[in-house]
């Protein structure tokens, strides 16, 4: 609701996958090193990161919607 994300839901469909999160303030090469972290730890991260006037001392860590797509965990279109 209000264009904000539903983490409850988000958490019960893919909490337990683990994704590859992106950390934005690295580079490595010419990209971003990538590390792999349950999906509930990345909400907990997001929840964070929002509640904190968006700063963390992790770090800006995103996870693109393309690798979380590219997982299986979202059925892709037909």
């Amino acid at each position: 609701s209000h264009g904000k994300p539903n983490f409850e839901h988000l958490l019960q469909q893919f909490g337990e996958a683990v994704v590859p999160v992106a950390n934005c303030d690295v580079k490595e090469y010419n990209s971003n090193p990538k590390e792999q972290l349950p999906f509930k730890e990345f909400v907990e991260y997001w929840r964070e990161y929002i509640g904190n006037g968006y700063r963390s001392s992790r770090g800006c860590l995103y996870l693109k919607d393309w690798h979380l797509s590219r997982s299986g965990l979202i059925p892709k279109a037909p």
